[in-house]
């Protein structure tokens, strides 16, 4: 079981670097002070850190080979400590939508110590809040770029574990469908790297799942109406494919970018569904209906992921209600209409 004992062990370490950087200090001037800062970039998915996704990748497919020569209980038990360290990621959510702001641009210096990253996961190379290292707002979007990247691959792993026990797979068999895949991705996509599916989530005590079993729908007018609004927020190409996915449930082929932030769109959903206005779904079917369909723009004018887990600390925990959200709803009579907030633009 080593490579799964190295897998859970590197998604759970955090090796933070510190930089010097020449950061603004507030917001309306363009006074910047040089200070030593936290950086964590080269542990996402973005920049120059590409490797770092390929590694876990690795990791998770060598830890699933470690699960799949056991029998059926044992792998029961190796799922249910799997299932320990997913809470731990979600409990990581819920601390992080407390404290986080993407209108902040530094942070207080016990950011790290308030959100409890230290005691739910090993922290290297964190200094006490009172020595002179800055929490930017690059370092805390680029801690929940990390934590995304590592959650996704775990929620992979589970997934992977339970089709095993689902569908007894063998390890012979296993090895099978590995070399029926890479035949396939030989033929299909010689030229590029393979980009790995965003995973359906498995939550304890719920059967894994390829598809949604409960679909989000809107009440009759209402899609119509959100089509309207979120217009603004995505380029003008992308258009008829959100008019597709918000009328007929037709999924773009890839991510439409929502340009704004990430909690503002979840807002939304919420909002809505809050309001009986999407029906037809429990909020963790909602979230794993959005993920995959939208991207966000981080404050580095990025497309960023919206992760199943991300979206669950936003919609289905007490988090912190949006500072700014892009719509309200208001009910005259019977009839519910969406009405747009003042926006800044991206």
């Amino acid at each position: 079981m080593q490579h799964l004992k190295e897998f859970l062990t590197r998604i759970q370490t955090f090796d933070l670097r510190i930089v010097e950087d020449d950061m603004q200090m507030e917001s309306g001037t363009n006074d910047k002070e040089h200070v030593g800062a936290y950086d964590l970039t080269y542990q996402t998915q973005y920049y120059d850190s590409f490797s770092y996704r390929s590694e876990l990748r690795v990791l998770k497919d060598m830890a699933f080979i470690d699960l799949i020569t056991l029998d059926k209980e044992r792998i029961k038990l190796q799922l249910a400590e799997l299932s320990k360290v997913r809470s731990r990621f979600k409990e990581f959510w819920e601390n992080y939508n407390q404290h986080y702001s993407e209108m902040k641009l530094v942070y207080d210096r016990s950011f790290i110590f308030s959100i409890r990253l230290e005691y739910l996961f090993i922290v290297n190379n964190l200094q006490s809040d009172s020595a002179d290292i800055e929490v930017t707002s690059k370092f805390a979007e680029d801690l929940g770029d990390s934590v995304k990247l590592r959650e996704k691959f775990l929620m992979e792993l589970i997934y992977d574990a339970e089709n095993s026990i689902k569908e007894h797979l063998s390890f012979e068999d296993f090895q099978k469908s590995l070399h029926g895949k890479k035949e396939a991705i030989q033929a299909d996509a010689p030229a590029e790297p393979e980009i790995s599916k965003e995973p359906v989530t498995v939550f304890e005590n719920e059967p894994p799942t390829k598809s949604i079993d409960r679909y989000p729908t809107f009440k009759p007018g209402i899609a119509s109406q959100l089509l309207d609004l979120l217009r603004e927020y995505f380029v003008s190409a992308d258009h008829f494919k959100l008019e597709r996915l918000l009328l007929s449930d037709e999924a773009p082929e890839r991510p439409l970018v929502f340009r704004g932030f990430g909690n503002q769109l979840a807002d939304a959903f919420k909002q809505l569904f809050d309001a009986r206005l999407i029906v037809g779904c429990q909020m963790v079917d909602l979230e794993r209906w959005i993920a995959p369909k939208f991207n966000y723009l981080s404050n580095q004018a990025e497309a960023r992921e919206l992760t199943e887990g991300y979206l669950n600390g936003l919609m289905s925990t007490k988090t912190r209600p949006c500072k700014s959200p892009i719509l309200k709803i208001e009910q005259k009579e019977d009839k519910f209409y969406i009405l747009p907030t003042p926006r800044n633009k991206r």
